[in-house]
């Protein structure tokens, strides 16, 4: 319970004085990557706090896939997704200017809205088809940039038995990855469920193990795939997700 507390004071303190003290300062940046790459070393240093109060710490497999791209290339992040600290772990290890694709529900929230702005997230309304072709062409402009956007294309969070139990991707997000010539980055996530998803409201400490597997383009991938690019990426973060089942197997056996 303290942990849940703990969370819970942060998050208010960052979207009221935190939203105070530091809106002015990024809203004189008009550059949208400047801005950008000014607001995400904020919000990181909150959710690495949030993070910290939770107890969950991670640990990365694969950096080196994601490090040796230029910072100043814009890539499509994407991931498996079962609880909110997907988003927190994700925003942590991000090395360059990244938006998400959110739900659109998340305007509500005024302050968290406009910070998720200021790091050039993207709001898409899931039954309206227009909204959401806008959504993809600004998030292919913001990769050409050389801002990178972090896609969950299960559409929301999937709540299957195991991490491997995901719902169908779907394949217009890809466009983005496709219409750019950016590099996808797989990033696949275990245990973040059991962080509060599976007892919720209470937050619990977790260990959460990621794999950044190594990076794609549409055009390295084999032909006859091409018209499925979201079934090819899922199968690579489900692999990846196997992966890390087996190492960690591996580990407790040790």
């Amino acid at each position: 319970m303290l942990h849940t507390i703990a969370v819970i004071s942060l998050i208010v303190f960052f979207l009221t004085i935190g939203d105070l003290l530091y809106r002015g300062r990024i809203e004189k940046i008009e550059d949208r990557r400047e801005r950008s790459a000014a607001a995400v070393p904020l919000v990181q240093g909150i959710l690495r706090k949030i993070l910290k109060v939770s107890g969950v710490t991670y640990e990365v497999e694969g950096m080196e896939n994601l490090t040796s791209i230029p910072k100043e290339e814009g890539v499509m992040f994407v991931g498996n997704h079962r609880s909110y600290y997907d988003v927190l772990i994700a925003y942590s290890l991000v090395d360059r200017p990244t938006g998400f694709i959110a739900k659109s529900e998340m305007r509500k929230i005024k302050p968290l809205a406009r910070w998720m702005e200021y790091v050039s997230c993207l709001m898409i309304e899931r039954n309206n088809l227009k909204q959401s072709l806008m959504v993809i062409i600004t998030a292919i402009k913001y990769v050409n940039l050389g801002i990178s956007m972090w896609i969950y294309p299960e559409g929301t969070r999937s709540d299957g038995a195991s991490e491997e139990d995901m719902l169908p991707f779907k394949e217009g997000s890809f466009k983005i990855a496709e219409k750019s010539n950016c590099k996808i980055v797989p990033v696949s996530m275990i245990h973040t469920r059991d962080i509060l998803e599976a007892h919720f409201p209470i937050v619990k400490p977790q260990h959460v193990k990621v794999k950044i597997g190594k990076p794609i383009t549409v055009s390295e991938i084999p032909e006859e795939m091409k018209k499925h690019v979201g079934s090819y990426v899922r199968d690579i973060v489900i692999s990846n997700i196997k992966d890390l089942k087996a190492k960690e197997q591996e580990e407790k056996k040790a």
